[in-house]
């Protein structure tokens, strides 16, 4: 996906429950897409092929025109009703699922501003109502970006933190993770213990910055063998692997595909 594909949300409504015993319906149908986000509690859910169980800071995406059955017994949520509109004013219709976001549960890593995102929606409501509602489109706009912005592309995430110290570790993950810089030297340098940073890191971007640096890795091997004529090899020499062999066993363990069999998949 790309960010000129992003288009202007076109809100309709906000609403905000707080410990819902119960939807007022069991299912509806909408003529706009729905985002319901969980606060707290839970709520199960099914929308054509697809069911799951939503749970705090988790976000379903209902398109037009598709029954959304649901069922709690708890649950404080948001619920914002929109339409996507073009350039030329035309609102987005069903068939641009594909385009942004998915139909899907959602969730944000960037948790900190997800939550930011969901003060303001609460404190929105005491506004001006004419105010309220481009502020709150404003906010749904954001959001929507952030979603965007977490799922463009094939490589990780690009994680954002409003905290400096965060923030530099991620910096420093980025640079190094190929080369298997280890945490505990990547702490020592923002003045933290290992087990101080994997906590912070968790807490702010629900993963291990073990799990991240991994992945940041994983990306720069599957760089390397869609656009390089480097043996295997080279490419787990490179990216800090012991050997071919401890490159293949990790790259398949995570994909579910051995190097050689992506390489002859992928590349152009």
């Amino acid at each position: 996906m790309e960010l000129t594909r992003f288009c202007e949300p076109d809100l309709h409504y906000h609403v905000y429950v707080k410990d819902a015993l119960h939807f007022q319906k069991t299912h509806d149908t909408y003529d706009h897409w729905a985002l319901f986000i969980v606060e707290d509690g839970s709520f199960d859910y099914r929308m054509g092929g697809q069911s799951g169980r939503a749970v705090k800071d988790d976000m379903v995406l209902c398109p037009p025109d598709l029954t959304f059955y649901r069922k709690t017994s708890l649950l404080s949520f948001h619920l914002l009703g929109f339409q996507w509109l073009s350039d030329s004013d035309t609102s987005f219709t069903s068939s641009h699922a594909a385009d942004f976001p998915p139909t899907r549960k959602l969730r944000l890593m960037n948790n900190r501003r997800f939550h930011s995102i969901l003060s303001q929606l609460r404190e929105a409501r005491y506004l001006n109502p004419a105010l309220g509602r481009e502020y709150k489109k404003h906010l749904l706009k954001d959001l929507l970006y952030l979603l965007q912005i977490e799922l463009s592309g094939q490589q990780t995430t690009p994680l954002f933190s409003e905290d400096p110290l965060l923030q530099q570790a991620v910096h420093r993950l980025q640079q190094q993770a190929e080369f298997g810089l280890s945490l505990k030297t990547i702490a020592a340098e923002l003045g933290l213990s290992q087990v101080q940073l994997t906590r912070l890191f968790k807490q702010e971007f629900r993963m291990a910055p073990s799990t991240y640096a991994a992945t940041l890795r994983m990306d720069k091997v599957k760089q390397l063998l869609v656009h390089s004529s480097l043996t295997l090899s080279q490419i787990a020499e490179h990216c800090g692997f012991t050997d071919e062999h401890h490159l293949s066993k990790s790259f398949k363990k995570m994909f579910g595909i051995n190097p050689s069999a992506y390489r002859k998949t992928y590349r152009v």
